[in-house]
């Protein structure tokens, strides 16, 4: 009886399980159609033409303008030395830094003189003896002229028989003697006169050597040709030094240079503004191949600014990046070392986060610091300016095209914190595209998406984004 019940059970079961089932029914599964909503929605931006040239940053260091070495030309025991003669200090152009003993030179002075002055009362005694001899010449020749008249009147009445020839031989003998007293004469102003001329040239002698005397005099004071800073000094009062030898060296403060290297790419901007430039006066030279030749081994003159940071201020110096500092190319960076001149050291300015601070600028750049170089090239490029947002990894960025993703390689000239300056392509970015600044999770050229402009306040705006690919 257990075994039958428990069959029955089981079978009671199963039947009100298949009953429950068939009850129920079969399952049906609801399905939805494809979701065929707006694409998604990109942030994007419009590429900006970039119209103010190309600034770039370089290091370097605050070198001399130049150094100026001192030495004596002339021999003999200092005499005096200046108190701002010494290592460090400063000196103002004109400022007498050493003497020489100078009596020696002095007596050269006074004794050259006395000689000129004897050589003028030579000269004065020398000119009344040519007036003597030109007044006796004179007269000599008065004399003759009679003695040649009256040989004449003798020879005529000798002619007409009238008398002898004792008679003409003594009229001749009177008229040879006054010619030979004329000619003695004319000889010796001659002879004065080349006298005269020997006079003269050893007055103009004398006057040179004079001068030379007074130079050397002169020289016994060694004043500062620039204001400067000393850098050695290598002579001491009561020492003796010879003629060429260094007594001081002298570094120019009025000017300085700052060395620093540039890329080769970054020449290539300035020599392009400055081909820009000649080629804008080509219409005003006449002769502008000649120009060019000239001008394609100078270096293009670009303005420069250098920076130094001291307590958390920023100072700035208004410069020129004139030249090469060297031959050419470094052998070994294969960069192209230049000099910026600052024509004024002490014209230090506050940067435009510092202004307003009470604190004073340093009194002047020194040699020695380590700054930075602001260029700003103005090459006829065309170039577009992106925010950082914008470029993706292999210097690419996303732009949207009739409301697709296309992805554009770039060529980057120069970066800053926010914005990227590329350089445009006719098959590549171009101003006026819009550039995807929003992240993309697996972006695919073609994708359809939604573009979203950004607007000054940093709202964005699909309208306006479409406004901006209708206008392209």
């Amino acid at each position: 009886m257990s075994t039958l019940l428990r069959n029955i059970i089981s079978i009671v079961l199963l039947a009100g399980s298949a009953g429950i089932f068939y009850w129920l029914g079969t399952p049906e599964i609801a399905t939805r159609p494809p979701d065929r909503g707006r694409p998604p929605a990109v942030r994007t931006v419009v590429a900006e033409p970039h119209n103010d040239g190309i600034q770039f940053e370089v290091d370097g260091v605050v070198v001399p303008f130049r150094q100026v070495q001192l030495s004596a030309q002339v021999a003999g025991k200092i005499v005096m030395k200046s108190p701002n003669c010494k290592t460090g200090r400063a000196v103002r152009k004109g400022e007498l830094l050493l003497e020489i003993e100078s009596n020696d030179y002095a007596l050269d002075v006074i004794r050259l003189n006395e000689e000129l002055v004897q050589a003028d009362a030579m000269l004065a005694e020398l000119d009344a003896e040519l007036r003597t001899s030109r007044n006796q010449i004179s007269s000599a020749k008065d004399q003759l002229d009679i003695e040649v008249g009256h040989l004449a009147r003798v020879n005529e009445l000798f002619n007409r028989g009238a008398l002898t020839d004792s008679d003409v031989d003594d009229a001749r003998r009177v008229q040879l003697s006054a010619q030979n007293a004329y000619q003695t004469l004319v000889d010796q102003e001659n002879l004065l006169t080349r006298r005269r001329t020997r006079l003269e040239s050893a007055k103009a002698l004398g006057s040179a050597n004079l001068q030379r005397a007074e130079l050397a005099l002169e020289r016994t004071k060694i004043f500062s040709p620039i204001d400067g800073v000393v850098v050695t000094e290598s002579v001491e009062k009561d020492g003796y030094i010879q003629a060429g030898s260094p007594v001081v060296e002298l570094q120019d403060t009025s000017q300085l240079d700052v060395s620093c290297k540039l890329h080769m790419y970054q020449m290539n901007w300035l020599w392009q503004a400055q081909a820009a430039a000649y080629g804008n006066q080509s219409a005003e030279v006449p002769n502008m191949d000649e120009m060019r030749m000239t001008q394609a081994y100078e270096f293009p003159t670009t303005d420069a600014v250098v920076h130094y940071k001291l307590s958390n201020k920023e100072y700035r110096w208004q410069g020129v990046i004139d030249r090469i500092d060297g031959a050419g190319v470094d052998s070994q960076t294969r960069m192209v070392p230049c000099r910026v001149h600052i024509p004024d050291p002490l014209a230090a300015t506050l940067s435009q986060d510092n202004e307003g601070s009470h604190e004073m600028p340093p009194p002047a750049l020194l040699t020695g610091m380590f700054v930075k170089v602001t260029v700003d090239a103005r090459p006829p490029i065309p170039l577009v300016r992106l925010p950082q947002e914008a470029i993706q990894p292999g210097n690419t960025v996303w732009t949207v095209d009739s409301g697709k993703l296309k992805q554009k390689k770039i060529s980057i000239a120069n970066s800053t914190g926010e914005y990227v300056i590329a350089y445009q392509r006719d098959d590549g970015l171009q101003a006026g595209d819009l550039v995807v600044v929003s992240p993309l999770a697996t972006p695919i050229d073609g994708t359809q998406v939604s573009p979203v402009g950004d607007d000054k306040n940093g709202r964005t705006d699909s309208a306006s984004a479409e406004k901006q690919q209708g206008m392209r």
